[in-house]
């Protein structure tokens, strides 16, 4: 194999297909991204058998070839190349020689065939969406997702496709965040659970334009097709938990609230317990006034927001980090947070009868 390409875009190509690179100690073959040269185009590919990514530039084939490199170390070498182009020769057994400018240096390569094949989605279900409608999506929902093993379905976030709607899922057993968008989808409804780490690299790749981009589903994979870029990731087995039988729907006390100064009001209020294990904030809900507070042994603080009540006067406490997650999550300048009692789940929805994002936190027991 022998091309020459611009170090910029190999750079940006290796950033990109990188993040599919495994985290764990794995075979040795993983470590590596796959690089081949064909027609015109250098496809890169990397992958940790669950996440796999392929990117494609554009090069100057002399002589066609595959071959795997050490992902990080070729990743960090091509960075510290700075608008220069570089030609790219394995003619040599083993090694890779690159050459740029008068300089030049050598790495050693890995069998291209030991290398696992890249999976092509078949696109027969598949729909599309605005890029920055799957951006979106993803980021009012996905740190709600479990850490922990216990519940594998929780570790990833549901999809439901219906219609010309998709809806977006995750929870982690004491919150949970919904989000509804948009899609072009002529197939049968189709649930599945996307695993959190391949959502978060999939937003990390997209951005805030308006051109469609194509999703593929397949029995046991799920693709984001970016044209010269491709995720693919497994799919998580099993049935997600039926949370339309979490979120509740007849409540007494409903608050509107300007977001900012509610968030920044727990922010200020946690203050008084973030070297807890929990950061815990009461919340004092009457007619024009939430009363904000946080104390621990050593400090108290008491903040207060201007509301819109409707309904009766509560008390409440909630763990002010999932508060806070779901506040920025939020584009919108007032919310509406929806109570029944003391014990029951809050909910935070918009403030016009819309449903296209919601948030359920489970209340924290204040002991006055």
């Amino acid at each position: 194999m022998k091309l020459s390409c611009d170090s910029l875009d190999l750079s940006d190509a290796l950033s990109e297909v990188g993040k599919a690179l495994p985290i764990k100690k794995v075979m040795p073959i993983l470590n590596g991204i796959k690089l081949k040269a064909e027609g015109d185009t250098l496809t890169l590919t990397a992958t940790d058998l669950e996440l796999s990514i392929e990117k494609k530039i554009h090069a100057d084939i002399l002589i066609e070839g595959e071959t795997v490199i050490a992902g990080k170390y070729f990743t960090d070498y091509i960075r510290k190349i700075e608008g220069e182009e570089v030609i790219i020769d394995t003619t040599d057994e083993n090694r890779l020689k690159l050459t740029y400018g008068e300089n030049n240096g050598y790495i050693q390569t890995m069998e291209a065939d030991e290398y696992p094949a890249f999976k092509n989605v078949d696109d027969e279900n598949s729909f599309l969406i605005v890029k920055k409608e799957l951006k979106n999506l993803i980021e009012k929902i996905i740190f709600c997702t479990a850490s922990e093993d216990n519940r594998p379905t929780l570790k990833g976030c549901s999809l439901e496709i219906s219609g010309d709607k998709i809806i977006g899922v995750a929870s982690d057993g004491y919150r949970l965040a919904y989000c509804k968008k948009d899609v072009e989808y002529g197939g049968n409804d189709t649930k599945i659970i996307v695993p959190a780490r391949s959502m978060s690299e999939i937003s990390k790749l997209l951005d805030d334009g308006d051109e469609n981009v194509k999703v593929c589903i397949e029995k046991n994979y799920f693709m984001v097709d970016l044209g010269n870029t491709k995720i693919v990731t497994r799919l998580i087995e099993g049935e997600y938990i039926n949370y339309n039988k979490i979120i509740p729907t007849d409540f007494t006390t409903t608050v509107f609230v300007d977001k900012k100064a509610f968030d920044t009001a727990i922010d200020r209020a946690s203050l008084a317990t973030r070297t807890e294990k929990k950061s815990v904030v009461k919340l004092e809900i009457r007619e024009k006034i939430m009363a904000i507070s946080a104390e621990s042994e050593i400090s108290g603080i008491n903040e207060k927001v201007n509301i819109d009540l409707l309904g009766h006067d509560l008390n409440i406490g909630f763990n002010a980090r999932y508060l806070s997650d779901s506040l920025r999550a939020i584009n919108d300048d007032f919310v509406k947070l929806c109570f029944t009692t003391s014990t029951a789940p809050g909910v935070i929805v918009p403030t016009e009868n819309k449903d296209d994002y919601l948030y359920l936190i489970l209340p924290v027991r204040i002991i006055n």
